[in-house]
C-alpha cells in the first residue's frame, strides 16, 4: 500500500528519470567506455608489445578507466561500500590469491570501488577468472586484453583439460605482465544458482549445513596455487620458479543490506527510483601463504573451514547491518573526474561512429 501511496507526480518524474538513468548507465558501461577503451588499446599495441615499462602504464591507465565506470555506476546511484578486515595495507601492493564469495553479478561493481582504496598501484595489476558470458562482448574485449581468463561449467571429462589450461596461463602472463593479484570466486557462480548443488554436496560428504554461502570448488584456486604458489622446498620462489611467489590469500566477503535479492538491474532500478536500503559491505582477511595449500587436500581443509567462517560472519552481518564496527567508507573519486571521463568517452564514441558512417554514407 505504502508503494501504492507514492504513485503519485512525483514518482511518474521519478520514473521516467530511472529508466533514463539505467539507459545511459547500461550504455555507457557495456558499449560506450569498452569500446573506447579497444579503440585506445589498439593505438597503444606497439608500446606494449616492445616496451614492458611503458605496457605497465600504459595498463594501468586503461584499467583506471575500465575500473572508474563500475564506480561512476555506484555513484550515479548513490551507493555506498563500507570496508572493513585486517592488515589493508598489505594489499595495496602485494602478490595475492583474492577469493570473494559470490552472490550477485553487482558483486564485480562492490569490489571495484573498495579496489579504489588502495591507489593507483593496484590498478592494472591484478587480473580474474571470469565466467564466459562476457567474452564475446565489448566489455569482454576489454577484459581480454588485461589477461583475464574466461572459463564455462564443463563436464567432468573435460575438467583437468580446463584446469591446464588455467595454469598455462598463468605460468604465461603473470610475471611477464608483473601482475600482482589473481582474482576469482571460488564458489564457481552466484549463491541462488547453487543452493541445490551444494545442499547435495554437503549431504553426500556429511558436512555443515551454510546457508550464507556454498562450500567452495577448488580447481581454479588450486590451479593458481601449483604455479604460482610458494615452492614447499624455497618459499621465496614460485612452484614454477619464475619469481615471487603469492605472499597472501585474502578471504573477501561481500554483504548486501537485503541478502543480494533480485537481478543486477533490479538493484540498480530500485536503488534509483526508491533509495538504497543501506550501504554494501566488503570485508578482507588475509593469511600469509602457506606452502601446502598447493595440496588439494590441505587446501581443502583450510577453504571449507573458512567457508564455516564465513558463513557465520554473514549471518551476524544480516542481524547487525555491518561486518565491524570500525568499518569505514570506501572513497569515491570526485564528481569532476567523474563527468570528465564521461564525456572524453562520449566525444570519443561519436567521433568513432561518425568515422565509421562515413564510409556507409
Amino acid at each position: 500500500m505504502e508503494v501504492e501511496k507514492k504513485k503519485d507526480g512525483a514518482f511518474w518524474i521519478r520514473y521516467v528519470i530511472t529508466w533514463i538513468i539505467l539507459f545511459y548507465a547500461g550504455v555507457a558501461s557495456f558499449l560506450i567506455s569498452p569500446v573506447v577503451l579497444v579503440f585506445l588499446f589498439s593505438f597503444t599495441l606497439p608500446v606494449i608489445i616492445f616496451h614492458s615499462k611503458s605496457r605497465i602504464l600504459v595498463m594501468t591507465v586503461f584499467a583506471r578507466l575500465t575500473n572508474l565506470q563500475f564506480v561512476t555506476c555506484m555513484r550515479i546511484i548513490g551507493a555506498k561500500v563500507m570496508i572493513s578486515g585486517d592488515n589493508l595495507e598489505k594489499l595495496v601492493d602485494c602478490r595475492a590469491l583474492v577469493l570473494p564469495n559470490h552472490l550477485n553479478i553487482f558483486d564485480h561493481f562492490i569490489f571495484m570501488t573498495a579496489a579504489e582504496s588502495f591507489g593507483i598501484k593496484a590498478f592494472g595489476r591484478w587480473i580474474f577468472v571470469i565466467y564466459n558470458m562476457w567474452i564475446y562482448t565489448p566489455l569482454g574485449l576489454v577484459w581480454g586484453t588485461y589477461g583475464n581468463y574466461f572459463v564455462n561449467t564443463v563436464h567432468s571429462s573435460k575438467r583437468e583439460m580446463v584446469l591446464r589450461n588455467i595454469r598455462e596461463h598463468f605460468d604465461k602472463i603473470y610475471y611477464e605482465r608483473d601482475l600482482r593479484w589473481v582474482c576469482l570466486y571460488p564458489e564457481g557462480s552466484r549463491l541462488f544458482l547453487l543452493k541445490k548443488g551444494n545442499a547435495k554436496f554437503e549431504k553426500d560428504n556429511n558436512l555443515p549445513t551454510l546457508t550464507n554461502c556454498a562450500y567452495p570448488r577448488l580447481g581454479a584456486a588450486l590451479s593458481a596455487l601449483k604455479v604460482l604458489g610458494p615452492d614447499p622446498k624455497n618459499p621465496e620462489k614460485s612452484n614454477n620458479g619464475r619469481g615471487p611467489p603469492l605472499k597472501y590469500l585474502v578471504d573477501v566477503t561481500l554483504g548486501y543490506p537485503n541478502k543480494a535479492q533480485g537481478s543486477v538491474f533490479d538493484i540498480f532500478y530500485n536503488s534509483l527510483l526508491y533509495g538504497n536500503e543501506g550501504p554494501f559491505a566488503i570485508h578482507y582477511e588475509t593469511f600469509d601463504m602457506d606452502p601446502k595449500w598447493s595440496e588439494e587436500e590441505e587446501l581443502r581443509k583450510f577453504l571449507f573451514d573458512r567457508y564455516q567462517k564465513k558463513d557465520k560472519l554473514l549471518e551476524d552481518y544480516y542481524k547487525t547491518g555491518s561486518f565491524s564496527k570500525n568499518a569505514k567508507e570506501a572513497p569515491m573519486p570526485s564528481d569532476l573526474l567523474i563527468v570528465s571521463v564521461q564525456l572524453f568517452q562520449f566525444v570519443v564514441f561519436a567521433a568513432l561512429v561518425r568515422l565509421v558512417l562515413s564510409f556507409f554514407i
